[in-house]
């Protein structure tokens, strides 16, 4: 396997001779080499995007799992070329290092940017990579970088949820392009979700090796060897279609009793996505919920966009929107902040916009 950082060639048997250029540089390296050291215990940082972050011990045995099960459900093999384009620090960057390890895949790793083919010579063509829908977004807006990623085996897009808008965008590509269901705590992903082609679907499909069932509240419960073979509990509400394929409706802590009505925060923001492409209004949004006297606990819509906005969308929302789910709050930012694995950071952005 051949491995480029920075358009550079990295020797794995010479990575102490490696002076790294900056941090992103520095966290890459350090990673590879604690892998090839065989280090059994590695702690990794949560994104932190709707709670405080947190550090976590994760075993090799687990991200070993969670790799070779990525592989095998996307056919990759020895000698396929994958682009490392996000974030090193976290779990989605480390685990493409882990796939390129294991299976001895040429990884070409570049920091994290909107469109990593701007930085990348024209003669380099890959196979694989792993993404985030911002950069979805804008490789899709330039004709050469689309051209470019259409010609890859497969992509996966984490670290936020995929528009509409932007699904519909995907529906003219022929690279198959899969959505993530997983965290940190569940070593990246596990399972997938075919966004585009005909065979395109709406659920996830648990990937091979990994058992799920429901808890009491309907919130996903996941083991397999990527967990220690240990039951791990999350908040996010699902539905089950078969053994193996779920929908995922929201997380049980987004849901916000306002005034005795019950809002699923996932569900609105669904219905708002679709608004906004209707209208041809663009920027990036979240919903949240707010302290409230009157109802208790109220429906807050950030918006990042112009201040003259907000009035047309306001309108659009009263006239399109069940009374309650009109948000009770209303605030513009001129910019969000973003995790660095490219996640809205929605506990930043609105102490920031309060």
């Amino acid at each position: 396997m051949t491995i480029y950082l920075n358009n550079r060639i990295i020797e794995l048997d010479k990575l102490d001779s490696y002076t790294p250029a900056d941090d992103y540089e520095h966290a890459t390296i350090s990673f590879i080499g604690e892998w090839l050291n065989q280090s059994a215990t590695f702690y990794l940082k949560t994104s932190g995007s709707t709670s405080a972050p947190k550090t976590i011990e994760i075993g090799r045995a687990q991200m070993e799992a969670s790799a070779r099960a990525t592989i095998k459900a996307l056919q990759l093999k020895s000698g396929d070329r994958a682009l490392i384009c996000i974030n090193t620090s976290m779990i989605g960057g480390k685990m493409m290092l882990v796939r390129a390890l294991i299976e001895g895949l040429n990884a070409y790793i570049v920091p994290p940017s909107s469109d990593p083919f701007k930085s990348i010579p024209d003669h380099f063509e890959f196979d694989f990579t792993a993404i985030v829908p911002l950069q979805l977004e804008t490789i899709l807006s330039n004709a050469e970088s689309t051209a470019r990623l259409n010609k890859l085996k497969a992509i996966i897009v984490g670290g936020a949820a995929v528009s509409e808008s932007l699904q519909a965008r995907l529906q003219t590509l022929t690279v198959p392009i899969y959505s993530t269901y997983g965290m940190t705590e569940t070593v990246s992903h596990i399972a997938l979700k075919l966004l585009n082609g005909p065979h395109r679907s709406d659920y996830y499909k648990v990937l091979e090796g990994i058992e799920t069932k429901l808890d009491s509240r309907g919130c996903l419960e996941i083991k397999g060897a990527i967990t220690n073979h240990q039951w791990i509990t999350t908040n996010d509400l699902v539905q089950f279609h078969s053994e193996k394929e779920f929908t995922w409706i929201g997380r049980i802590d987004n849901v916000i009793n306002s005034g005795g009505i019950k809002l699923q925060i996932e569900s609105i923001e669904g219905k708002i996505n679709k608004l906004l492409k209707q209208h041809g209004i663009l920027g990036n949004f979240f919903l949240t919920k707010a302290a409230d006297t009157k109802l208790g606990e109220a429906l807050a819509f950030y918006y990042e966009g112009p201040e003259t906005l907000k009035e047309p969308i306001l309108q659009i929302f009263k006239k399109e929107l069940p009374k309650y789910e009109v948000p009770r709050y209303f605030i513009v930012c001129k910019s969000f902040h973003y995790t660095a694995s490219g996640k809205i950071d929605k506990l930043k952005t609105a102490s920031d916009y309060k």
